[in-house]
């Protein structure tokens, strides 16, 4: 009874530790944070008449795309309702230049 309690302990730890390593699961616990607490995110939003820099937010932000019109972002805790075009950068995250 007690080795086989030890052996279902290590076979489960090991597949935790076999799955942490996936894609799929860092992605799905970065959405997860993402969801929870937000991201340290820099927002710019854009007039998608013109192109025009309007204002730029920076802080912890979460995106709720399901609204019905345009997008509500959730900055510091602030509800942005916006419909205008916007660009979001992760801070900190390190950018790649790819070769053609």
């Amino acid at each position: 009874m007690c080795v086989r309690t030890i052996i279902l302990i290590f076979g489960l730890v090991a597949t935790v530790l076999l799955f942490s390593a996936c894609d799929k699961v860092a992605n799905s616990a970065k959405n997860f944070q993402s969801d929870w607490v937000g991201l340290d995110r820099k927002v710019e939003l854009y007039s998608c008449m013109t192109g025009k820099l309007i204002k730029v937010y920076q802080g912890d932000i979460r995106m709720n795309p399901e609204d019905s019109m345009g997008t509500s972002l959730l900055i510091d805790g602030k509800k942005l309702q916006t419909n205008l075009c916007f660009v979001i950068a992760e801070i900190g995250v390190k950018e790649e230049v790819i070769n053609p």
